[in-house]
């Protein structure tokens, strides 16, 4: 059965892999197809939006049927295509998913030819998938850190541009040309759907879909009172840029007195691996007994599932939500 199933899998392997580099070079490499793509955007803009580009028409244009298809049959592949907007990758949910499964499919069949055992391979094979969604997570947090860092001081600029004599949409206009990524490129984004004719409160929320931020969670849903119901908005900017400010002195204080758990946590989780490596240079055949006998290998998920717990614990001390 086994050997019946290391030629399956392998061939399954080669075709994602062959299917997954297909489509990143038709997608994001070929210079005709994006010159075809760019064309029919150009001609989409100058029929329906006056030549500009709104992000809304290029996110229609790339759907596929079968984007649309996982869409509504998945609550995953909505979470997928989440991260996948949050980290603003150019990879799309499908070439993700693609990924991740020739990955696994490459683990399981390399595990079958060194006879590795079933359960510590299958644990390998989830771990190893798992790495483009833990480097978008990583990705998307950098991105909203970034974009939480200057917040306050978009603030300040759009409440000092109110107070010149510049309409809200204006100041958010100037935003977007004004300062750099991600700050300037979503409000940019705000400014062109609203061009477009998106209501206002619609283009707000999508801004904080993408970005996915309580501080600008607070912002959005602050603009949408103050347009039902009226106020000073100035002042309600001030008010917000100074509570966002001493938000990000608190986290700074958090981060420096956690410093030492992170430290440990560091540590602690990197010394197996290290005492590991340097006793497979030092002494081959005395380590190789913990991966190529059964009381290793059981040894070996004992341990995992230790350090798993262990590295948890250690995360939720260290973590402080502000």
């Amino acid at each position: 059965m086994i050997t019946f199933l290391i030629p399956f899998f392998a061939f399954m392997a080669v075709m994602l892999i062959m299917l997954s580099g297909y489509m990143i070079w038709t997608h994001f490499i070929d210079p005709r197809n994006k010159a075809r793509k760019q064309h029919m955007l150009d001609i989409h803009n100058a029929v329906h939006w006056g030549g500009q580009s709104p992000g809304i028409a290029q996110n229609a244009l790339r759907d596929s049927a079968l984007e649309t298809w996982l869409r509504s049959r998945s609550k995953t592949f909505e979470r997928l295509e989440n991260l996948v907007q949050h980290a603003n990758s150019p990879l799309t949910a499908v070439l993700l998913l693609a990924l991740m499964l020739a990955l696994f499919l490459v683990v399981i069949v390399l595990g079958f030819l060194y006879q590795v055992n079933p359960l510590i391979l299958l644990l390998l094979a989830a771990a190893i998938t798992s790495t483009p969604v833990l480097w978008l997570y990583q990705q998307a947090n950098q991105r909203r850190q970034a974009f939480e860092n200057k917040f306050p001081e978009t603030l300040d600029y759009i409440s000092r541009a109110m107070r010149s004599g510049h309409s809200l949409s204006s100041a958010i206009d100037m935003v977007g040309k004004e300062f750099t990524a991600p700050i300037g490129h979503e409000f940019k984004t705000v400014s062109d759907e609203t061009a477009f004719g998106i209501p206002f409160k619609d283009a707000v929320s999508r801004l904080a879909d993408r970005v996915n931020s309580n501080d600008l969670n607070i912002f959005v849903i602050s603009l949408m009172i103050q347009h039902e119901t009226g106020g000073n908005l100035t002042e309600l900017l001030d008010g917000l840029a100074k509570t966002i400010r001493e938000r990000i002195k608190l986290r700074g204080k958090i981060r420096t007195l956690s410093s030492e758990g992170r430290l440990s946590a560091w540590v602690l989780g990197s010394m197996p691996f290290a005492l590991t490596g340097i006793l497979t240079l030092i002494n081959f055949e005395y380590i190789s007994v913990l991966w190529t006998t059964p009381r290793g290998q059981t040894l070996i998920l004992i341990g995992s599932g230790l350090m798993t717990a262990g590295i948890f614990m250690l995360k939720r001390i260290i973590q402080i939500k502000v």
